[in-house]
């Protein structure tokens, strides 16, 4: 019997690049808590993903993507020696701020009035 070791990963530390390439091994399983808005892309191989809730599972084959739509934890399996791309949700990035470095913020304008203060 061959022993299988999950390994989880949390979007949120995937970093600036936003992108984290895993190279799996066959029957290796990744956890990722929160998968909202998640995107996996498979390079080499083919895994097997499910989520909790749902009740379709998906299988990706070299070229095929994955995107996750809600809160739930999603699991990858490798069917064979795999590598994906996981891309962090555009939510994790960290938005540009909107405050202005003069005032510390920046007043908002109704439309009509916008064209005349800018």
């Amino acid at each position: 019997m061959t022993s299988t070791t999950c390994t989880d990963i949390n979007l949120a530390a995937v970093g600036a690049a936003g992108t984290l390439d895993l190279n799996l091994q066959r029957q290796a399983l990744v956890s990722i808590p929160d998968a909202a808005h998640l995107n996996v892309r498979c390079v080499e191989g083919a895994v097997w993903i499910t989520v909790d809730g749902s009740a379709q599972d998906v299988v990706l084959e070299p070229g095929d993507a994955f995107r996750s739509t809600g809160h739930q934890r999603a699991v990858i399996y490798a069917l064979k020696p795999s590598r994906i791309a996981v891309a962090a949700p555009a939510a994790a990035q960290k938005p540009e701020s909107r405050r202005h470095s003069a005032f510390g913020w920046k007043p908002r304008l109704p439309l009509a009035f916008s064209a005349v203060w800018a």
